[in-house]
């Protein structure tokens, strides 16, 4: 565990499948596998592994992405790099939506992600393979487990 010292710790808040949440620090690999910069969030929850590691108080605590319904992060967690930004928004979508997700609990924001130029409507987004989305609010970026959503409402 020693290499997580090179990481950037960001904080975050799990919502967990039985309504308890988890707090403490996600880290962030400096250099992301697909693209320049550092990895963000997004990319972190959707790697095939089945846990991630959440540090607590100099502790850490393993927590299963399948009991996994929501994870809260500060706000501007997207990406830094500006050739991707602005590639980003040649075949942008860009929906306010409302989800439902499992225990009733619901989140209301809007998504802006890039999407093929064949494939860029809202239902190719959620029908997407990674195992989390992510939806903006003002005070938050959640990202969002797509097995645990009872229904999403476009607001568009």
């Amino acid at each position: 565990m020693s290499d997580w010292a090179v990481t950037e710790r960001v904080a975050a808040e799990l919502l967990l499948l039985d309504g308890s949440s988890v707090e403490g620090d996600l880290h962030l690999q400096p250099q992301a596998a697909l693209h320049e910069g550092r990895e963000t969030p997004l990319e972190l929850l959707n790697r095939a592994d089945g846990f991630v590691p959440l540090t607590q108080d100099g502790g850490v605590v393993f927590v299963s992405k399948a009991q996994v319904v929501q994870v809260n992060c500060p706000p501007g967690m997207l990406l830094a790099d500006p050739e991707r930004a602005s590639a980003a928004k040649r075949f942008e979508l860009r929906v306010e939506l409302r989800v439902e997700l499992a225990g009733r609990h619901e989140v209301r924001g809007w998504t802006s992600v890039e999407l093929p130029p064949t494939r860029g409507r809202l239902l190719d987004y959620l029908n997407s393979s990674d195992r989390f989305f992510m939806i903006l609010t003002d005070d938050v970026t959640c990202y969002i487990n797509r097995a645990h959503v009872r229904l999403v409402h476009p607001l568009d």
